[in-house]
């Protein structure tokens, strides 16, 4: 009984170490790809609307181990998530300045538009948590995301320009909607400490469009989906009333971008009506 135990275990563990080898091999060995900036076409966004309580799930469950077919989907995934460290999104940004896309020649269409994700947080005027797809539905908006200050000024780029006397936060057609992701909990709580700073310095007539969520929320790879992982670049999305993301921008604003991008909320704005 004792040789037949030790056996087992023998097999067990032998197994287990194959298992283990053949799903990180290929990991280990991932290699990141150099950054090719292109032009979007094909729209940007998710399957399914934002709904709340929704979570975003990543991985695999334990049973899903037991699928090849998962297990090998799995695998792909994590080779891309290794390759893309934080070194390589620093690299990526210091090559491209930031512009790791060019923006659509003209916004989607709504029947072939994707949605924006559910996000979660709070706003600066209020520490009750809620749901940022509450505040979209119903009104064309202009949402930035950024986790950086590099990433704030350059995005603000789109709203603001101060050489030609533009602030289209006063825009009468949309609604522009900030949102600071906070990459994990440790500069979360930093956050906290500075946030009566950070209020200063927002006009206080933005800080119920002015939110605070952590990006943990949305997955790795569905932020790939949504181009928006690198952390030290500003990203813009218009987004239409049925929360549709209709045309997407990111790192500074060119000439052609900025008035690409507000004559689609004009567009927008007669679509509805």
């Amino acid at each position: 009984m004792r040789v037949v135990f030790q056996q087992c275990t023998k097999f067990s563990t032998s197994c287990n170490r194959a298992f283990l080898a053949r799903f990180l091999k290929p990991v280990m060995n991932a290699s990141p790809k150099e950054h090719v900036v292109k032009q979007l076409l094909k729209p940007v966004g998710l399957n399914v609307p934002p709904r709340p309580n929704i979570k975003y799930s990543e991985g695999n469950s334990w049973l899903d181990l037991f699928d090849g077919a998962k297990t090998e989907e799995r695998i792909k995934e994590l080779e891309i998530e290794f390759a893309k460290s934080g070194m390589y999104e620093m690299a990526t940004f210091r090559k491209t300045n930031g512009k790791l896309f060019l923006s659509p020649e003209s916004y989607w269409k709504a029947d072939k538009a994707l949605y924006f994700p559910h996000l979660s947080g709070r706003t600066l005027s209020s520490e009750d948590h809620g749901n940022v797809e509450d505040v979209l539905r119903g009104k064309t908006s202009v949402i930035r995301v950024f986790s950086t200050q590099v990433g704030d000024k350059i995005s603000r780029e789109y709203i603001k320009n101060t050489e030609l006397g533009i602030d289209n936060y006063e825009n009468q057609s949309c609604q522009v909607i900030d949102i600071n992701f906070l990459e994990n909990k440790l500069k979360s709580w930093l956050f906290k400490l500075s946030l009566n700073n950070l209020k200063s310095t927002v006009p206080v007539q933005r800080h119920d469009n002015y939110w605070l969520c952590h990006r943990e929320q949305i997955p790795f790879l569905m932020r790939e989906r949504l181009l928006i992982n690198n952390v030290y670049s500003g990203y813009i999305f218009v987004v239409d009333p049925n929360l549709k993301i209709r045309f997407m921008a990111c790192g500074p604003a060119l000439a052609d971008e900025f008035n690409k991008l507000w004559k689609v909320v004009g567009q927008l704005s007669k679509e509805k009506k």
